[in-house]
């Protein structure tokens, strides 16, 4: 009897133990979670999708079973997830097909690649491509120096911010963009234009989006075919949660081509989810930049599909207010004149109208995350953000992003009341000519005082995040790592020997800073820090395995030669190399 007794305890703890079992054990890793009251670790548990375990590796053996996968790590770091608040990454590829010409390095380099690319593709009945850089070519390029290379079909060249196009005569007479066009936001939204008033090329800031709607855009196709291409490149880059601040379609411009546009992308994400076929977390914002639309009506609408898509693996989240263009294009609004001019610059939403935007998406509870370069768009900005506090609105995680020219006043008013930021740290180093495009727009004063200001937010506590902004940046700069690499020497990733630290006025966030960018404080940005942004019992299994412990390198530099060998989302591998 009593043999059988304990046969019987045998056979219930064993299929207690079975029950009990992780699907994953993680162990002899050097676990940095990002947890306050608990920061390392050296092992994690994952249940489903769910962490089940942290802790040190006695532990974890409870969680292990015959069916558990259980990988040694030998010291290898173990990290949450990178949640990019900036990226867009699902409908924007369409953007970057044909001819790369982002390795220029002048006018006739670009020119050349042009030439060649048609010799090797005489078929093409379209000619796209995307990369051209105006500065290094010494100003705007035109259409009659596109015609001697491509003087038969139709040809679009995007430049390298995704912001402005290179157009040649057939596009332009293929969209019927004449010298009685009118410029949709003169100043800001435009056609580049001769002393008659004809265009001569070049359309800025979307003015062209209406031409390639017409010749070359198929949404259901072209956006699916973004989603396939892209997800899988920044999953292998750590990503596991993606903010799509606005899909970036021809439609980006126009309110209701834009809802569209969106309404594809959602079913889009709804059939890869059913379809076992969504790496990444993908949450996607409508974007304002349509100053015409109504903004409560906006804000109506976009609480609508908010409703509608509402899932921690794809969402509509918040709104995306877009009220400017470049600051290098001089398309951003100023307090004070850019260097040697009176030009204070422009937006299509103005000041005011970013207060209505603000305020209506807040009443509908929906943040606002805005794009913001210009000082006075800055100062519209947290003008608008204080003014819908007031009314009323105090849960509002509304969020500046870019803030690329902050004038110190409103540098401390984002510190005193803890107006959280993202950045994509390239934007302000010396990549692409952008250290001398600052000098002679700013002067050296303004540049060192007022760019790339983020630091002080970081020590002050306020929350500061990162991310890479592809397609407005390469997809190679696109991982956690060069995200942490750039904000911490503020060089060019790209060419890190030959680059220096630009601008000398502001300081770098150190190392930990960064990562925080890279997981906690993006994950309360977008309201999931009880989910997400940590590794803690009881929150989703979003993970990042790297070669290496990064809080031990001798230098900033083995960052770009740290590896990404494993992105797990949901509890599931979605990127595996090497282990």
């Amino acid at each position: 009897m009593k043999l059988i007794m304990a046969s019987v305890l045998a056979l219930s703890a064993s299929v207690a133990h079975a029950q009990d079992a992780a699907d994953l054990v993680l162990k002899n890793a050097f676990v940095l979670t990002m947890d306050k009251e608990n920061p390392e670790a050296q092992a994690v548990a994952v249940r489903g999708n769910q962490i089940v375990y942290v802790g040190d590796v006695n532990g974890v053996e409870s969680f292990t079973g015959e069916n558990t996968e259980v990988l040694d790590l030998t010291g290898k770091m173990v990290l949450p997830g990178y949640v990019s608040a900036h990226d867009h990454v699902l409908g924007s590829a369409w953007s970057t097909l044909g001819v790369d010409l982002n390795a220029a390095k002048d006018k006739e380099e670009t020119l050349q690649m042009l030439r060649d690319y048609v010799a090797e593709n005489p078929d093409l009945p379209i000619v796209v491509g995307q990369g051209y850089n105006a500065t290094l070519m010494g100003g705007a390029p035109t259409a009659a120096e596109l015609d001697e290379i491509i003087p038969d079909k139709i040809a679009i060249i995007i430049d390298f911010t995704i912001h402005d196009a290179w157009l040649n005569t057939k596009a332009l007479e293929a969209g019927n963009i004449t010298k009685d066009t009118p410029d949709p936001v003169p100043g800001v939204t435009y056609w580049i234009r001769d002393d008659d008033g004809n265009p001569l090329g070049v359309g800025k800031e979307g003015s062209w989006f209406p031409v390639y709607t017409k010749v070359a855009w198929d949404p259901e196709r072209m956006i699916e075919e973004s989603r396939e291409k892209l997800q899988p490149q920044v999953v292998a880059g750590g990503t596991t949660t993606a903010l799509i601040p606005g899909v970036v379609t021809p439609n980006f411009t126009n309110a209701p081509g834009m809802f569209d546009d969106l309404e594809i992308s959602m079913k889009v994400l709804e059939k890869a989810l059913a379809d076992g076929d969504l790496p990444v977390r993908t949450f996607v914002q409508p974007a304002y930049k349509d100053a015409t639309a109504d903004p409560v009506e906006f804000a109506a609408r976009a609480r609508a599909m908010a409703d509608k898509y509402n899932g921690d693996l794809f969402r509509v989240h918040g709104i995306k207010l877009h009220p400017e263009g470049t600051w290098s294009a001089g398309a951003v609004l100023m307090l004070e004149p850019f260097e040697g001019t009176d030009n204070i610059g422009i937006s299509a939403v103005k000041p005011d109208q970013m207060k209505e935007v603000v305020k209506a998406a807040n009443d509908q509870g929906l943040d606002v995350f805005a794009h913001v370069e210009g000082s006075g768009t800055v100062r519209g900005m947290i003008d608008a953000i204080l003014a819908s506090r007031d009314s009323g609105n105090a849960d509002e995680r509304n969020a500046l992003h870019h803030y690329q020219i902050v004038h110190p006043d409103d540098q401390q008013r984002m510190i005193d009341n803890s107006i959280p930021v993202n950045i994509t740290p390239i934007f302000s180093v010396d990549w692409a000519g952008q250290d001398q495009d600052f000098l002679s727009m700013l002067g050296d004063t303004r540049t060192n005082e007022r760019v790339s200001q983020y630091r002080p937010l970081a020590d002050a506590g306020v929350s500061v995040s990162l991310a890479g902004d592809y397609p407005s940046a390469p997809m190679s700069t696109n991982s956690m790592l060069y995200q942490i690499y750039t904000a911490v020497t503020f060089k060019n990733p790209l060419d890190p020997a030959n680059s220096k630290k630009f601008p000398n006025g502001a300081a770098p966030l150190d190392l930990m800073q960064a990562i925080e960018a890279v997981t906690i404080n993006p994950a309360w940005q977008l309201r999931m820090e009880d989910k997400l942004g940590s590794l803690e019992v009881g929150k989703l299994a979003d993970i990042v395995i790297l070669d290496r412990n990064i809080l031990e390198l001798d230098n900033p530099e083995e960052l770009l030669t740290t590896k990404v060998q494993a992105t797990i989302m949901d509890g599931q591998f979605r990127h595996r190399d090497g282990l």
